[in-house]
């Protein structure tokens, strides 16, 4: 059965689609089951008055959103591609780059970013030596990161995937793709939320809507459930980590510390991307608390998960 299957609002006026069946399991959610959803709000400033109803797999756990929408006038005024490469930016890709060096990167290695948004994981390693940085976005400008030609580049020896598995429909497809552009015996580093630690009956607080990320997150995993997938595409887990990589020991770089300046500010992911108000975030006990014990009391949101593309030696007859 199609798990984007066609119903109709309340007034039926209208025919759209919703997913209503987990591709992960295969589970179907009864639309007349109340108790089985939630909703929460876009957390984008430009759409912050529209809510979106989401509901959990009680199968394999992974969070689905459950209405189909046309996601391009989102991303138009997504506020990550105004971002520049600030300090904050640095330290956490800072973070990024040595779980990479860790298992061997160096700066002669090809590197591609899937999903570079404006580039700036891109511009960080180039601007630290890494000559064979790349990045690709089907959402960026064909002039900037949106040309696909770069792809043709591969092998790559290492491939990044940071907070772009939720984003798709399809995670098979996605990860096939992956698996053809990776090199046997690469690296692949993937990072996205974890379903596991997601509380969906807390919409209102940031620590949980921001992991939601309604309408642009349109399925969330668990572990489990990405290693599974990793796994079908015949890599290796070589490391999971139980958080993301902007969840820092520095001082007021981890999340709980956004999450509790967005609080401060109108709650919505724009502020992150903006001044940071510095008299308003001191005068916040709470904020200087998270900032000084954040990293140490994280919810772990988030996850990040290193694969490694398996060596086939054809032996000969």
């Amino acid at each position: 059965m199609d798990s984007l299957s066609p119903e109709f609002t309340s007034n039926g006026d209208r025919n759209y689609k919703q997913r209503l069946e987990c591709l992960i399991c295969n589970y179907r959610v009864d639309l007349n089951d109340k108790s089985a959803f939630s909703t929460f709000f876009c957390n984008v400033r430009a759409f912050r008055d529209e809510k979106f109803p989401i509901w959990r797999c009680p199968t394999c756990q992974t969070i689905h959103c459950l209405d189909v929408v046309d996601i391009d006038p989102y991303y138009a005024k997504y506020p990550f591609a105004e971002a520049k490469l600030t300090l904050p930016f640095r330290l956490g890709y800072q973070n990024l780059r040595q779980k990479m060096t860790k298992y061997g990167l160096s700066k002669t290695h090809s590197f591609l970013d899937y999903g570079c948004g404006n580039g700036l994981v891109v511009q960080y390693l180039q601007e630290n030596g890494y000559i064979n940085a790349y990045g690709y976005d089907p959402y960026a400008p064909k002039e900037t990161f949106g040309d696909a030609t770069v792809l043709q580049k591969a092998p790559f020896d290492y491939i990044l995937l940071q907070d772009i598995i939720e984003h798709v429909e399809d995670p098979y497809a996605l990860l096939s793709k992956l698996d053809s552009l990776l090199a046997p015996g690469g690296y692949l580093l993937l990072g996205t939320p974890n379903a596991a630690n997601i509380d969906i009956n807390r919409p209102e607080l940031s620590n949980y809507y921001n992991a939601v990320h309604v309408p642009y997150h349109i399925h969330i995993y668990t572990r489990e459930v990405v290693e599974s997938l990793g796994k079908q595409q015949g890599w290796e887990v070589v490391k999971f980590f139980d958080r993301g990589y902007d969840d820092t020991r520095w001082f007021g770089l981890n999340t709980r510390t956004w999450n509790e300046y967005q609080r401060l500010s109108d709650g919505t992911f724009d502020v992150i991307f903006e001044p940071i108000n510095i008299l308003q975030a001191l005068k916040s006990y709470r904020f200087l608390f998270y900032a000084f014990f954040g990293y140490w009391l994280s919810l772990r949101t988030d996850m990040t998960i290193m694969f490694r593309k398996k060596i086939h030696i054809k032996l000969s007859q």
